[in-house]
Parts: C-alpha cells; sequence; structure tokens
C-alpha cells in the first residue's frame, strides 16, 4: 500500500472511514471543503481517492490522479491569496503578471497560509472538492468561489492545449518559457502530462466558470483499464 494512503488512514477517525465506505459503496457524492493547503482535507481526499480507485482496480493510478487534485487545489488558493492580496492593496497592479508572482510566493508558506486562510474563510472564499462515482467514471470537480476573467479563460486554455502537444513537462518549459508561472508550480501544463502519462486525453481535464462568482475544473476518470 502507497505511504501516502497507509498515513491518511492512521490520521482520520475510524467514523470518518465508515462514513466514506459507507457513500462508496453507495455510489454518493462526497464533498470536501477547504479554506488553504493546511487542514486536514489532503489526508480525507488520498483516502477517499484511494478507496474508490480500490474498489475499481484501478489504484495503479492513484499518484497520478492525486498529483492532478493537489495541483487543482493549488491554483484554487494561489487564486484566494491572489484576491486577497490585491483587496489588502499589496499587490499594487494585478495586471502585472511578475508582481502577482512576486507576491503570491511570498506568502505560500506555512504561517503565513494559515493566516491567509482565515482570511479566506472570513471572506466565504472557500474551496470544494468533489468525487463523484457516475456511469463508471470518477469525476473529481474543484471549485473555487471566484471567477474567471475572460483573459485569464483564454489564457489557461492556451495551455491545456499546448501542453497536449508534449509528453514531458520540461519540453513544455523549455520549448514555451512562461515567466508568469514562474515559482508558482508547474499548473494545468503538469496535469495535462500526468493525464497523457495514464492514457487520458487532455480533454479529460475540463474548465469553466460562471463569470460571476466560480470557477470550475473537472477531470474525469474512466474507472476500467486504461
Amino acid at each position: 500500500m502507497n505511504d501516502e494512503i497507509k498515513k491518511s488512514e492512521s490520521i482520520l477517525s475510524k467514523d470518518f472511514h465508515r462514513i466514506v465506505l459507507t457513500a462508496i459503496r453507495n455510489q454518493e457524492d462526497i464533498v470536501f471543503i477547504t479554506y488553504s493547503a493546511l487542514d486536514q482535507v489532503e489526508e480525507k481526499i488520498v483516502f477517499t481517492l484511494a478507496k474508490i480507485l480500490e474498489k475499481h482496480n484501478m489504484v495503479d493510478i492513484f499518484t497520478a490522479v492525486l498529483s492532478c487534485i493537489k495541483e487543482l487545489i493549488a491554483n484554487a488558493t494561489k487564486a484566494t491569496a491572489k484576491k486577497i492580496l490585491i483587496d489588502e492593496g499589496v499587490i499594487k497592479n494585478p495586471d502585472d503578471p511578475m508582481e502577482v508572482v512576486q507576491k503570491v510566493r511570498s506568502i505560500l508558506n506555512k504561517n503565513s497560509l494559515l493566516e491567509y486562510g482565515i482570511k479566506a474563510k472570513d471572506k466565504k472564499l472557500s474551496t470544494r472538492i468533489y468525487f463523484k462515482v457516475k456511469s463508471k467514471n470518477l469525476i473529481v470537480e474543484v471549485i473555487n468561489n471566484l471567477p474567471l476573467s475572460e483573459k485569464e479563460y483564454n489564457r489557461m486554455t492556451e495551455k491545456i492545449e499546448q501542453a497536449s502537444k508534449y509528453d514531458n513537462i520540461a519540453q513544455i518549459y523549455m520549448e514555451n518559457p512562461d515567466p508568469e508561472a514562474e515559482g508558482m508550480g508547474l499548473g494545468l501544463s503538469m496535469i495535462i502530462v500526468l493525464l497523457k502519462n495514464i492514457n487520458l486525453s487532455h480533454k479529460n481535464l475540463t474548465l469553466s466558470t460562471d463569470n460571476k462568482s466560480k470557477t470550475y475544473a473537472k477531470i474525469l476518470i474512466p474507472l476500467s483499464k486504461l
């Protein structure tokens, strides 16, 4: 068994185990809510994903799928941090990508993330992670309580299309250097490469926004051998 799965099982309560296993058995949706990257949600996600994949004999893709989910949550956390930093006047020019990257990077540490998690909760800027099993597919949806601008949406969809042409992340960044991504994680490009490594198309990742208050990122995983 993966060490990460063992750790999650040992940390989480037996009541939590029972609730999640019952929901999986009954094919009920499971949702987690987080405001920072520091609460116990990661362990809960590890446990839930592992048990869903175990049920369908798909544990071999656990690490790749978990990495995709973590990246989507990290992107949502950074978007929330950016919003708070703009509201507080720490980011002076939101249209300057280098300033945004530098200021957001400065709070990506344990103490600052705790502080910004509290602020995010006060502002109702949650990130929700849904696990849904429908028609022999696992759908993982990460919903952030912030909309995407048209510019941001177009940039993200362009990055997805661009990444779909490559097989490894190093090649993407060597041929398409992106100063806006420096220090901010490998993001959507890494997710696309991870999906390709388990024989899934970039089209299994979809992004959308309601243009008002939410952004949706969804990964579709067939629960049969890929």
